[in-house]
């Protein structure tokens, strides 16, 4: 399911936008691991696929660049 929570920054409202059954939400065609747009933009997302699992030392090698991404 879909999740929007409220949160303000520096006097601004954004919603962050997140699937809660590890799934990409997505707005026009664009995968997203979680989104956080300006409430007033009103931006609608959808649930895609499921995101990869991926354990810390593959994430680490990802990050490291020694990793295939």
């Amino acid at each position: 399911m879909i999740i929007q929570e409220h949160f303000d920054l520096n006097g601004r409202d954004f919603i962050r936008t997140y699937s809660d059954a590890g799934r990409y939400v997505v707005r026009d065609g664009i995968e997203y691991d979680e989104a956080c747009d300006p409430a007033v933009c009103g931006r609608q997302y959808t649930e895609g696929e499921p995101m990869p699992d991926i354990d810390d030392s593959e994430a680490l090698a990802i990050l490291l660049g020694g990793g295939d991404a």
